[in-house]
């Protein structure tokens, strides 16, 4: 009996110490273990961001606050964001400024690891270049969100000085790294540094890039490219790039005519569903998410913010992009959602919602405003982009080409005007708000011209202000806040 029971002991000891050794194996904090490429493959495949900015709609003259149709609820979290305050909901789990910041930087971490543990694996292939290069193309579109929800518009006389947000390269080693915030200038550079370099090496690898619309493509790297230097106002780059894209490939933009004949023979919430189904919309690079009503603020029968009258009555019926806008409430509050995403209108439950990051109609857009603004404009050629849209938005009876315009002004601002009714919805006008300095007055009651408040040219409420908890988690951001 004395043998068994020592014998059993033993067996405990060992099971005890081999528990031990696979514990002390496990990583400290939890983290994924990466062991070679094709667990780096599945790090980049989740580490797209959301597109945590689209909120950025209510900021804009796209949307005007209707109170009477607002869900109490909805108040406390949207009023100071409408308001461009500098206090807003600390939440972090909706459509928020602190959700953006706290989102974007996880991705940057998961694009640093990503890069880090290349960098460190000794192997040398296509492959690995492919991913690097990918890897290095996420971080850059993280903070080129950053930057530009966070910091003022892009301006080399002032990049040097003016505030970026904190600029981290590196997987943080210590359980609490505090940063400063680099310059915008300084952000900028990372950012150019990182697609260059993520270019270059995705071509390298190009047999291992993917094919799927949910990855960088070295179509949807051109496109980024051609914002980024739209933004800048590097007019020649940002045609040259989309040249690039439509190259590769052509002159492709959504069919309104079929989505509406969809929308007729199903519900409106299919129709929403299948709105950025790739299969059957040329778009260069989406990201799927699901259960986060991002759009919640601008796509919710109850959220209080509908579409601007001037854009819901200008839009004649005869134009297909009117069937986005969904009535709601009653006739006398006249007012209407705009339909481009799963979850709406009033669906928070879509089981996928797929969010543009860059589509053919953006593309087309950049090529046709930095046509017109570069040293030798043509309005021939910028006329030519706009149209390729124009005529997938009506029928062929009701299709009618636009007069060309007298001059390269009014040729701009016709091209500014569609590309504000085209992009309606998804999370761009505020960037042109900041870069163009345009004027914007939100009302609390619209009826009410005592209520403006008014959002001037080159407003530096126009940089948003860090959030409580970002600056709760670096103290150091609370002596670096945004000017006012």
């Amino acid at each position: 009996m004395k043998k068994i029971l020592h014998t059993i002991i033993l067996l405990f000891v060992l099971g005890l110490f081999n528990s031990c050794e696979k514990f002390l194996d496990a990583p400290y904090d939890n983290r994924v273990e990466i062991k070679d490429l094709e667990d780096i493959n599945l790090l980049l495949a989740n580490a797209y961001p959301m597109r945590a900015d689209v909120f950025t709609e209510i900021l804009t003259d796209n949307f005007h606050h209707y109170a009477t149709t607002m869900q109490a609820s909805n108040g406390a979290t949207y009023i100071p964001i409408y308001n461009w305050e500098d206090e807003f909901s600390d939440a972090i789990t909706t459509a928020t400024p602190t959700h953006a910041y706290s989102h974007y930087y996880k991705k940057v971490y998961e694009a640093n690891l990503a890069i880090e543990q290349l960098a460190s694996s000794g192997i040398s292939s296509l492959q690995k270049d492919a991913l690097l290069g990918e890897a290095l193309l996420l971080r850059a579109y993280n903070y080129f969100a950053l930057v530009n929800l966070f910091s003022l518009h892009y301006d080399e006389a002032n990049n040097a000085t003016n505030l970026g947000v904190p600029l981290i390269t590196e997987v943080p080693k210590g359980n609490r790294e505090l940063y400063d915030r680099a310059t915008v200038k300084e952000i900028y550079d990372q950012i150019d540094k990182d697609v260059e370099e993520g270019l270059a090496l995705m071509k390298k690898g190009v047999s291992y890039v993917p094919k799927t619309p949910y990855r960088f493509t070295l179509a949807s790297v051109h496109a980024f490219l051609s914002r980024i230097n739209l933004y800048k106002g590097k007019w020649e780059e940002a045609a040259q790039y989309a040249d690039l894209v439509l190259a590769e490939k052509g002159v492709i933009v959504r069919k309104m005519s079929e989505d509406v004949a969809r929308k007729s023979s199903s519900t409106e919430a299919f129709w929403a569903q299948e709105m950025m189904n790739p299969s059957i919309h040329p778009n260069l690079l989406l990201v799927n998410q699901t259960n986060l009503f991002l759009c919640r603020p601008f796509g919710y029968r109850l959220g209080g913010f509908y579409l601007a009258h001037n854009m819901f009555y200008t839009t004649p019926s005869s134009d297909y992009r009117s069937h986005q806008f969904s009535s709601g409430g009653t006739v006398i509050d006249s007012v209407a959602l705009v339909v481009k995403y799963a979850n709406q209108p009033n669906n928070p439950n879509a089981a996928q919602a797929r969010y543009d990051c860059f589509t053919m109609e953006e593309v087309l857009l950049n090529r046709a405003e930095a046509t017109l603004r570069k040293a030798n404009p043509d309005i021939d050629k910028a006329m030519a982009d706009v149209e390729a849209i124009r005529k997938e938005r009506f029928s062929a009876a009701n299709y009618r080409t636009l007069a060309t315009p007298a001059n390269v002004s009014e040729a701009l601002e016709l091209v500014l005007r569609e590309r504000k009714l085209e992009l309606i919805g998804q999370g761009f006008r505020w960037y042109d708000i900041k870069r163009m300095g345009i004027q914007v007055e939100h009302r609390m009651i619209r009826t009410d011209p005592k209520t403006a408040n008014i959002l001037a040219p080159n407003d530096k409420r126009t940089a948003l202000q860090i959030p409580i908890q970002a600056r709760l988690g670096n103290p150091l951001l609370d002596n670096q806040l945004n000017p006012r």
